[in-house]
């Protein structure tokens, strides 16, 4: 049975709905009424005097043809899955679907006080009432679980069908781990019009349950709209939809892929000196390592997606520059090699290097060692331009290499879901 989540007038259909599913589920299940067979039961020989007379389930029940069948929907989803290989939203879903039919009304003081008669959906007249969302196979109610329904003496039928039912989904994994998914699920009449079946959105909600929750995603909002369509032979047609935004759990993602990438930087390797061994090897690895990871996601990040993750951008310009700081410690090895020729004293560079080296810039950029155990400062490199060259580019390659990836990790890696437009879930309900 269903316990109350709703505030105000949502109170009274989650009640109804709960004693409608406990009286359903103590009455056994309604027999094929056989017109024309005396029995003794009271129950029987008023179904038999409903459905035998005339009575006719491929017609709508209203005595005047001109009056429109109004059905309200209530809407609850109970279990949600995302395929992720074809971006499809797979969802169970319990609907109350509510009509009056004019010719399934008795008096109930007759009836020895019978309020409520249990009747299989094939014995009386259904709504063509179906869900047309794309890579689904339109299916009629009679074939989702559950197929019984509940009528009133007053000629209120309720139905409470149990359905499979998917979408296929607007993904977007741009900001993956942290991806948010918009699925849309359409529904309304193949072949009554507006003016012979209207049909109304009540609720729609979700279910609070644990067991019915989803290990890697959670509804962030849920939210429901009707409208109205023109045929091209001018008749109107009600059409509700119900739009699920699906956001990820990104926890174990987070940790396992998007996690390692701080520990791939080659901040550290570029404060190292570029004629050291130990800056090649690092690079070397550096590189290799970017490109294993790249391989390794390719088990991990979503393949179908229009849109590249940023996340993986991020790793693409990371091992772009591993490349290019190895090229830049070749080319900076290569003047670190003129230290053993002689240069011109008063030579273009000589000045360059030198009137710039007396500049507060300069003092500030030069004065911090390598992180090298084994480095020494020697006299003879401080006055040699060409040292003090190399060091200046190497100086200069590792402060654009830090602020390149502090401003690529503050563009490219998420930290949160972005929902944007999103009117949350406004209905829970327990089971």
């Amino acid at each position: 049975m269903f316990r109350n989540r709703l505030p105000g007038s949502s109170t009274l259909v989650l009640l109804r709905l709960g004693w409608i599913a406990l009286l359903l589920n103590h009455v056994l299940p309604a027999a094929s009424v056989e017109c024309g067979k005396d029995t003794t039961n009271v129950e029987n020989k008023l179904k038999s005097s409903l459905l035998c007379n005339g009575y006719r389930d491929d017609a709508r029940p209203r005595k005047d043809h001109s009056q429109t069948v109004n059905m309200t929907v209530s809407y609850y989803v109970l279990t949600y899955e995302m395929d992720e290989e074809d971006d499809l939203l797979k969802v169970d879903v319990w609907m109350d679907l509510q009509w009056t039919d004019e010719f399934l009304r008795w008096n109930s003081t007759a009836w020895s006080g019978i309020e409520r008669l249990a009747l299989n959906s094939d014995q009386i007249w259904l709504p063509d009432f179906r869900h047309f969302s794309s890579f689904y196979n339109p299916e009629e109610l009679p074939d989702c679980a559950n197929p019984k329904c509940s009528v009133a003496p007053n000629g209120t039928v309720i139905c409470l069908p149990v359905c499979s039912m998917n979408a296929k989904c607007d993904a977007d994994y741009s900001r993956w781990p942290y991806d948010v998914h918009r699925c849309v699920m359409w529904y309304g009449t193949w072949a009554n019009s507006m003016d012979e079946v209207d049909i109304h959105l009540r609720d729609v909600c979700l279910a609070r349950n644990s067991e019915f929750a989803s290990p890697k995603w959670t509804v962030a909002s849920l939210d429901k709209s009707r409208s109205v369509v023109r045929s091209s032979d001018n008749y109107m047609y009600t059409i509700l939809s119900v739009e699920v935004m699906l956001m990820r759990k990104p926890g174990y993602e987070y940790a396992a892929v998007v996690g390692p990438i701080l520990t791939m930087l080659n901040v550290c390797i570029v404060w190292l000196r570029s004629s050291s061994f130990e800056r090649k090897v690092m690079l070397g690895l550096s590189i290799f390592s970017h490109f294993s990871y790249l391989k390794q996601l390719e088990w991990a990040l979503p393949f179908n997606g229009d849109t590249l993750p940023d996340c993986m951008k991020f790793l693409l310009c990371s091992t772009v520059m591993g490349v290019v700081l190895l090229l830049l410690t070749l080319l900076n090895c290569w003047i670190r090699m003129r230290l053993n020729r002689n240069s011109t004293t008063g030579s273009f560079i000589d000045r360059m290097t030198g009137s710039f080296s007396q500049s507060r810039v300069a003092e500030l950029i030069l004065a911090a060692d390598y992180l090298e155990l084994n480095y020494k400062v020697t006299q003879d490199a401080k006055e040699n331009y060409w040292e003090r060259l190399a060091k200046l580019l190497d100086r200069a390659v590792a402060i654009v290499c830090v602020v390149t990836y502090v401003t690529l990790f503050c563009i490219l890696i998420p930290f949160g879901h972005e929902l944007g437009v999103a009117n949350g879930v406004d209905c829970y309900i327990s089971a």
